[in-house]
């Protein structure tokens, strides 16, 4: 299971965006380091897209 959540909050000159995201089950159980650095791989990669589309 996973739970993602963007906050988008404007502030002087642009928008603060801040992302949040949770996984559980056995995958995540079996390999914590493993899906811990998938998950930091993945929330970059989502906010270097948004960023690209953004500029």
């Amino acid at each position: 299971m996973g739970i993602h959540s963007w906050t988008f909050t404007l502030v002087d000159g642009g928008v603060r965006v801040d992302t949040e995201e949770s996984w559980s089950g056995a995958p995540v159980t079996v390999d914590v380091a493993g899906m811990q650095a998938a998950l930091n791989g993945s929330l970059e990669a989502w906010l270097d897209y948004l960023r690209v589309a953004a500029e």
